[in-house]
């Protein structure tokens, strides 16, 4: 997929000099380097915290040369717009999880000798399967699918990632060596350091008020620099009251540019290196595969917001196959892992830069402050990064999560909410004490309780009586009399989602219930059920079979199933003829009643249940003299009044009248069916009977028909035209005053049903 172009494109197109262009591609470049120094120091600290005093120097290296080496491959790969990668505070974390472990073993821990490229060559194994599995998602076009991790699983990975963020840091908040801490555990803090605290509750402060009051400042850059001014003058008077090792800080030290090597590449070949590693394959594959899913999740969320801000459109696909060719480079020289980072994006933008030439130039500019200016970190004490670790671990946290949190302690503690809160708990408790590897399986077993919980949920989305909602088909008074009371035995079931084997067992349970209360009561209990199947996404074969034995247990209880939203030719209908069961039994009728939507189907309910009474309305024609708006007329004024009215025969499907029509008379139908209908989608309004009267509503208000009325069979109407009703008024009116009441009635029956529907969708 091509990315469209934006107005920035546009822009340079329509005449930017190369000057100008230029200019602001360097800008970005200066101010994304400016916001990236002071993460690459902590991103370094935080993955390797676990690995003590050496953690600077392998940290400061691996996150060198994913913002370099790896950032550069993104940019030759990719196809966006603005191509900027770099580590990101989740996706350190996840790999800091697993340093956790994997130092654990002494041969990776640094503190042995040789141990040092062994550990870079082990993490650089899980940033390289991470971004294997991100190229095949982006091979697969799978690139939304990495939105599927559910929310409260993926809410408590991070929020457990938050904390291990904050827990690497304890040793340089207390002011202790990390190989004291390690070695003699929370004892080691009596021997911490008053100022180191302060140091980090004055950065993360400092971070805190840049980010809020000037968003478009790198707020990291300016903590780390007056952090460490701050507890400069701090030690400097602190000295004047306390000895100079009470008042000293753990800094960076000596920090040297090492040339990076493909540390992962090289174990391949060496035998005893690999066999350490498999040791820790779980930990490694674990590792590899949170960090495809969250750094994949993370990186198409990034995109699709650099999009917005571009007004373009960028294949997540093909990103997620670049950002997989960035992440082998970067493991394969035992760099961090890679996401698509909006700061980065962001950064280069808020200053002028608009594509790819300010990426690049940041790179250079990121290796050349790597290879020069690397001294001039030496004396940042740790407290301050940490600080900086503190509100990057603060703004990691799930805000879901939190707006959940209050919701619940507000008092509005729904069970879904609660049960969304147990497992986030769950997933976050399990990452803390059990680490990555547990977490994940406790992860995908939620996922898949979450998955039954929800496949178990009721379709049904409304439940009601056709005494409550009847059909639109307005009857006789008669006929209507008879049938008020049999509605009563009509349920209607209406359907919401995909139905299929996770459901299809609890829909036939709640199908076969007792019905929901009707107001009027009938002895013969429930005799049709209508099934609504319009909302329903998808049937399955699952649900096909259980429709049919839904069908037949309900015959057996001498119930009619009748199926709403399903034709012989929809997608409904063609899904039942696939699964074998929309078929007619041998040598007999079709089993099965379908009908457009329920309306229909509570119309032929309706209809069975007036044969069943001796009333048919087929076939049925009422004279002129007993309609509806005739009623209570004098014999003398109705013979008079039935000589004026104008006979028309219409066929089956001819329009009487259309939308927009001036409205010229009311009609009155002797036999036959007539139809209003929406002329765009074919929906009925009303459908009338012999014995009713239409029309009257344009004829009152003047201002043309509303809809299309057409015959449903051959059927005979008569004209009251506007122009004799108007005489009536003149000449006759008693006869008017008739009319006019008997109109009011008809009216007032049709607000009532429409009243009955608007209270159930509003329910």
């Amino acid at each position: 997929m091509k990315p469209t172009p934006g107005p920035a494109a546009d822009r340079v197109g329509a005449g930017t000099s190369a000057a100008t262009l230029w200019r602001g591609e360097t800008l970005g470049a200066l101010n994304a380097t400016a916001a990236l120094l002071p993460m690459v120091a902590s991103w370094g600290v935080v993955a390797f915290g676990a690995a003590g005093l050496a953690a600077p120097q392998i940290g400061l290296t691996a996150a060198a040369v994913a913002v370099v080496l790896g950032a550069f491959v993104f940019l030759l790969a990719s196809r966006s717009p603005m191509p900027a990668v770099a580590p990101s505070s989740s996706s350190a974390l996840l790999l800091g999880a697993c340093v956790v472990q994997l130092v654990q073993d002494n041969a990776l821990h640094p503190a042995t000798p040789g141990a040092a490229p062994l550990l870079l060559a082990a993490t650089g194994f899980a940033v390289l399967g991470s971004g294997v599995l991100l190229a095949l998602f982006g091979l697969l076009r799978a690139g939304a699918l990495v939105r599927y991790v559910p929310q409260p699983v993926l809410a408590g990975f991070m929020n457990g990632v938050a904390v291990l963020m904050v827990a690497s840091q304890v040793s340089a908040i207390a002011g202790v060596a990390a190989d004291d801490l390690a070695r003699l555990g929370w004892k080691a803090l009596a021997q911490g350091r008053w100022l180191a605290p302060v140091a980090t509750v004055l950065t993360a402060a400092a971070m805190w008020a840049v980010a809020r009051h000037w968003p478009r400042l790198p707020a990291g850059l300016i903590a780390l620099v007056l952090g460490s001014a701050a507890v400069g003058a701090m030690q400097g008077a602190c000295t004047a009251w306390f000895t100079a090792s009470t008042c000293a800080l753990s800094t960076f030290g000596t920090l040297g540019a090492t040339w990076p090597r493909p540390e992962a590449a090289m174990a391949i070949a060496d035998a005893s290196t690999l066999a350490v590693l498999w040791r820790h394959a779980p930990t490694l594959a674990a590792t590899a595969l949170l960090l495809a899913l969250i750094g994949g999740l993370e990186s198409a969320l990034n995109l699709s917001a650099i999009d917005q801000r571009l007004n373009r459109r960028t294949d997540t696909d093909r990103e997620l196959f670049a950002l997989g060719a960035a992440n082998v480079a970067s493991g394969l020289f035992g760099g961090l892992p890679l996401v698509f980072l909006r700061l980065r994006a962001m950064a280069t933008l808020s200053a002028g830069g608009r594509g790819r030439g300010a990426v690049a130039l940041s790179c250079a500019l990121l290796a050349l402050v790597f290879a020069l200016a690397l001294p001039w970190l030496r004396s940042v004490p740790l407290a301050v990064v940490a600080g900086i670790v503190v509100m990057l671990a603060w703004g990691l946290v799930d805000r879901w999560t939190r707006a959940l949190a209050a919701q619940w302690w507000r008092g509005e503690r729904t069970a879904d909410l609660q049960w969304s809160l147990v497992i986030a708990g769950t997933v976050c408790a399990v990452t803390l004490a059990a680490g990555f590897v547990a977490a994940v399986g406790v992860g995908v077993l939620l996922s898949m309780l979450i998955f039954m919980r929800a496949l178990n949920r009721s379709l049904v989305r409304l439940r009601y009586g056709a005494a409550d909602v009847a059909s639109r088909r307005v009857y006789p008074p008669a006929l209507e009399a008879r049938l008020r009371p049999l509605r009563a035995g009509i349920e209607v079931i209406e359907l919401e989602g995909a139905l299929f084997f996770g459901n299809i067992d609890r829909l036939a349970q709640e199908a076969m219930q007792a019905p929901v209360p009707m107001p009027v009561p009938t002895d013969g209990g429930r005799r049709f059920l209508v099934l609504d199947l319009r909302r329903v996404s998808t049937i399955d074969a699952s649900g096909a079979v259980g429709l049919a034995l839904l069908r037949e247990r309900l015959e057996g209880g001498g119930a009619t199933l009748l199926l709403a939203g399903v034709t012989t030719d929809n997608r409904h209908g063609r899904a039942l003829q696939a699964q074998g069961v929309l078929r007619p039994t041998a040598g007999g009728p079709m089993p099965w009643q379908l009908h457009a939507d329920a309306d229909h189907a509570i119309e032929a309910a309706e209809r069975i249940l007036l044969r069943a009474e001796g009333s048919e309305l087929a076939g049925l024609a009422v004279p002129l003299a007993q309609n509806a708006l005739l009623a209570g007329l004098p014999e003398v004024d109705l013979a008079a009044l039935s000589t004026r009215l104008v006979p028309r025969r219409l066929e089956a499907g001819e329009r009487l009248f259309g939308e927009g029509d001036a409205g010229d008379a009311i009609y009155l139908l002797t036999e036959g069916s007539v139809s209003v209908l929406d002329r765009g989608r074919g929906q009925r309004f009303v459908s009338f009977s012999p014995g009713m009267c239409f029309g009257e509503t344009a004829v009152l208000d003047g201002r043309g028909r509303t809809a299309d009325a057409r015959a449903d069979e051959a059927s005979t109407v008569f004209e009251l035209p506007a122009a004799l009703l108007r005489e009536l008024q003149r000449d006759q009116p008693a006869v008017a005053a008739l009319i006019y009441r008997n109109l009011a009635l008809h009216l007032s029956e049709r607000l009532r049903g429409a009243a009955a529907a608007w209270r159930l969708a509003a329910g």
